[in-house]
């Protein structure tokens, strides 16, 4: 399961009393909301962290961790529109939520401790509407519809954060044109634009960029020496501490190997910041990875091109166009194995 990483948060629990988050976009009206919640421990600790890349986020001045007292907690504040949320609760048992939308006004929130990840109950309006909108398999290709019919929805909005996060399609540009002035307007609306911007640099059949980076030297070198080459290349961006990424690099080393001198090659770029290079150096080292690694030091590359998700990958061609991205080891292999047969296939049909 792909890793959201956040920016400028070491875990991805925030164990801190108040979460400021971003930059002043525009100045909105902010209106109050009381969240009054329930859950089946007398007593304990609730926070509410964050859903996804933090960046999405404007700025939040109200207390996001309490105390739970006979089975009962609370939050209040400010908000300009509905935010996104999980709740996490340390007690007799640790609990987290899926996500949950807080907003303006009085509303309650149910929980159960042994209902892990799932949905809590909650009375606001843009809960229902996600209620609503969970009964439905939404892609990015039918989310347009969504978006056109409801185009002041701000739980449309955030949907189309977290698919971006996980893929670019072009149908998220169509999908968040229907969006009203006043959503695209806001904090997260704003974001949105330019990460789908910035996103749509790494579609298929777009030249990856040649961005510089470190090597593990911590000298500057580009990411592609040539212009063209002979080969396939396969761009993987992961972190030291991202486990998924990791786990995969057993069978990446055996798809190198075998494929390493018939037109494949890779390059490993690692997000991690000045305090995990020793990491990411022990990791290079530990697994023995014997393709290029390079950092791309904080992620300020991969933040620029709107990668919150690792692992990623992307497969390039000899012109270093995207053909592929996110290939699992099998799907590389077996890609590989057609096309080294084809060019074997071409090459004993030459007379």
């Amino acid at each position: 399961m792909p890793i959201l990483k956040l920016r400028n948060m070491k875990k991805l629990i925030c164990f801190l009393g108040f979460i400021t988050v971003g930059l002043l976009h525009a100045q909105s009206v902010e209106n109050p909301f009381t969240l009054n919640g329930y859950i089946n421990s007398d007593t304990g600790t609730v926070r509410l962290i964050l859903t996804g890349d933090s960046s999405n986020y404007p700025p939040i001045h109200f207390l996001t961790i309490g105390k739970v007292k006979n089975g009962q907690f609370s939050f209040n504040g400010v908000l300009s529109y509905p935010l996104s949320f999980r709740l996490l609760f340390l007690g007799n048992k640790e609990y987290v939520s899926d996500l949950f939308y807080i907003d303006v006004g009085a509303q309650t929130i149910r929980c159960h401790v042994d209902s892990m990840r799932e949905i809590p109950d909650m009375n606001n309006a843009t809960m229902q509407e996600l209620y609503q909108f969970k009964q439905h398999h939404y892609t990015p290709q039918t989310i347009q519809a969504y978006t056109k019919k409801h185009p002041d929805s701000y739980m449309a909005m955030w949907q189309l954060a977290r698919m971006l996060s996980f893929n670019y399609n072009p149908n998220l540009d169509t999908a968040y044109a229907y969006l009203s002035d006043a959503v695209k307007m806001s904090y997260t609306g704003a974001r949105l634009f330019e990460k789908l911007k910035a996103a749509s640099v790494l579609s298929l059949h777009h030249v990856f960029p040649n961005f510089t980076l470190l090597d593990r030297s911590n000298y500057p070198t580009k990411l592609f020496t040539h212009e063209k080459s002979n080969h396939y290349t396969l761009i993987d961006f992961w972190f030291s501490h991202c486990n998924p990424c990791i786990g995969q690099f057993p069978q990446f080393k055996q798809i190198y190997q075998q494929y390493k001198n018939v037109n494949f090659d890779m390059i490993g770029i690692s997000i991690d910041d000045n305090q995990n290079i020793v990491n990411w150096q022990k990791v290079i080292d530990e697994h023995q990875l014997p393709w290029k690694q390079l950092l791309d030091k904080n992620g300020v590359q991969a933040n620029q091109l709107a990668i919150d998700t690792y692992p990623r990958n992307f497969l390039l061609d000899n012109n270093h166009v995207i053909i592929q991205k996110d290939m699992t080891p099998e799907a590389l292999n077996s890609f590989l194995a057609e096309k080294m047969h084809k060019q074997k296939s071409s090459f004993s049909n030459v007379p």
